[in-house]
């Protein structure tokens, strides 16, 4: 080309343009990938960083960006998956107004201090043909199991020097369970939801770490949807002081067992003999659960069992019997004996495989009553002095729990209300309000959370998303290697 005076002019070339015909055509190739893939990159900064025609300088500040930016999200990201991995629980309250009808009316159980009618003892006598030569150590052997609870074995300190064997064919399990008080014994009146009704439909025989009792709702689990006294259970006792066992000086009264269905045992409450007072007992529940994004954590974490894992070493029960943190712990009670003494007093428990304690093992458990009165809870022993070891059982909790709270008070009866018998117990149970609290219990940071806060941090420092990623995965998984696959065939 010249110009107006017919001189020739140079044609300049863009310097990129100019430096790309001094390459190689494979490195043109490899410039024309990566343009095209920083055209559309939504990775902020690393588009700037790769554009061809960036200056040294500019390239090197965009360069430190990104390895500021790179830092702090692989920092971030390593605590998020750090917080990940610890695990937190949280409890909160999931509803503070369920009804209490959506639960069973709780199992009520009622146990004599004095466990056996002496009425009968001649009639017992007789059926199991106690002699005359025998019938002192028989009538030893009733008395001890008179006063007979679990942590109580020293009332079989009496028979250690007594030649047991004479009478050892006997089941002692059954003939306390014939002499054990009916209903129509010691039950003069009962009322159910402001009704009368007959006590002996109301309850029946129950083994229980008192002996034997007699138990309301165990297997109806009736439901109601009052609260407020009266609404509930009324039964008044009969002390019945003249069948008791002579030679038994503990003190009289009845035990109070209130629980749930499915637990076995509970914490008693005595009732003590006053006629013009009637005993107020009310109920209030709380339902505590664990959500299902706890239920991949291993059970020592999260500290809780659930019904199917049977084949956990940590779950242990009563045979036939749900899991619960009170069936576990009298499993291991029985276990406890099954040590000591190679077998287990089944008065105080439901059928099982064990060897049930004859008459010749009952001075075994009298000579380690010690042990078996002492529970420990686990890992206590650095905190707290004991003279003498006990009983460790490490029970947890069932992962949806229903814990019984009761309130007990004293009323004084109106004088029309006196009963005409002396020596009687009047108790009432209800619900002290028609609602109840759960407690769910979950886990502070999720996958979800985990997956949240990565593409918020991913967001901060780089700008990019889910889509940015698979673009980049896509250029260094698909682009280049077929980039590369391409110029060794034409090579």
């Amino acid at each position: 080309m010249r110009t107006k005076n017919g001189q020739a002019r140079r044609t300049r070339l863009p310097v990129v343009k100019w430096r790309e015909c001094q390459r190689p055509d494979g490195f043109t190739a490899w410039l024309q990938l990566l343009h095209s893939y920083t055209k559309r990159l939504h990775i902020h900064g690393l588009n700037q960083l790769l554009l061809p025609t960036m200056r040294r300088r500019m390239r090197l500040l965009w360069c430190l960006a990104l390895v500021c930016a790179g830092t702090v999200l692989i920092s971030v990201c390593y605590l998020l998956a750090e917080r990940y991995q610890r695990k937190h629980f949280r409890t909160i309250i999931a509803n503070a107004h369920a009804p209490m009808y959506h639960i069973a009316f709780p199992v009520v159980i009622v146990c004599n201090k004095n466990r056996l009618n002496w009425s009968r003892l001649k009639e017992i006598s007789q059926k199991y043909n106690i002699t005359g030569a025998h019938q002192p150590l028989f009538e030893r052997v009733l008395t001890a199991y008179d006063a007979l609870s679990f942590r109580h074995f020293h009332v079989f300190d009496k028979l250690s020097n007594d030649t047991l064997h004479s009478l050892n064919h006997l089941n002692f399990t059954e003939i306390v369970s014939e002499l054990a008080w009916r209903c129509d014994e010691i039950m003069l009146e009962c009322i159910w939801q402001m009704k009368p009704r007959d006590c002996c439909k109301l309850f029946r025989p129950r083994r229980q770490p008192q002996g034997m009792c007699l138990a309301f709702n165990e297997l109806e689990q009736r439901h109601i949807g009052d609260s407020g006294i009266g609404t509930g259970l009324i039964v008044r006792l009969l002390l019945r002081q003249e069948s008791h066992a002579p030679n038994n000086y503990r003190p009289k009264g009845f035990v109070l067992n209130i629980l749930q269905s499915s637990v076995w045992s509970g914490y008693p409450i005595e009732l003590l003999p006053e006629s013009t007072t009637r005993t107020n007992i009310g109920v209030s529940a709380v339902l505590h659960y664990f959500d299902e994004n706890t239920f991949d954590l291993p059970i020592h974490w999260r500290r809780c069992i659930r019904d199917y894992e049977r084949n956990s070493p940590e779950f242990r029960t009563l045979l036939g019997h749900k899991y619960m943190l009170e069936n576990c712990i009298a499993e291991c009670y029985q276990l406890y004996m099954l040590r000591y003494c190679n077998c287990t007093l089944d008065l105080f428990y439901p059928p099982s495989n064990y060897p049930p304690c004859r008459l010749v093992d009952l001075p075994c458990l009298a000579a380690h009553n010690g042990v078996l009165q002492n529970y420990e809870e686990v890992g206590e022993r650095p905190y707290v002095h004991s003279s003498r070891p006990g009983m460790v059982c490490e029970c947890m909790h069932n992962c949806h729990s229903l814990e019984l709270l009761t309130d007990l008070r004293k009323s004084v009866l109106m004088p029309w209300q006196f009963s005409n018998t002396t020596k009687a117990i009047t108790f009432n149970i209800y619900y002290n309000r028609d609602e109840m609290l759960i407690y769910k219990t979950g886990l502070i940071y999720t996958w979800v959370d985990l997956l949240v806060s990565f593409g918020s941090i991913c967001q901060l420092c780089l700008g990019c998303s889910l889509i940015s990623l698979i673009e980049l995965c896509y250029f260094g998984i698909i682009a280049v290697p077929r980039l590369c696959w391409q110029h060794q065939c034409l090579s």
